[in-house]
């Protein structure tokens, strides 16, 4: 029988280093210092938190190509989840994390 992963969400704090568990509902993610993701334990968290923060300026939309900027952040999800970033050109839901397998 195969196990499953609990997931979790955790606000991660890239700065002060910090990692906290918290509900869904969590609105203090700004997706430069803070972000809010889901992952099975607080390593993973961090992990996740530390590569969204790296591909914030490398991000370009999977349907226009547009890049990541101020106003993709302005109409993204960032108050729900750092995993998605919405492109303010067209509009398209991206994912700011790569899924693993």
């Amino acid at each position: 029988m195969k196990e499953v992963a609990v997931m979790t969400f955790y606000a991660v704090d890239l700065r002060d280093r910090a990692i906290v568990q918290v509900s869904g509902e969590f609105g203090n993610a700004d997706n430069m210092r803070v972000f809010l993701v889901e992952a099975e334990s607080e390593k993973q968290a961090w992990a996740k938190a530390s590569r969204a923060f790296a591909a914030i300026s490398n991000d370009a939309c999977g349907s226009c190509r547009h890049r990541y900027c101020s106003d993709c952040d302005k109409c993204s999800v960032a108050k729900q989840s750092s995993d998605y970033w919405i492109c303010h050109r067209c509009g398209e839901l991206n994912r700011r994390v790569l899924k693993r397998s």
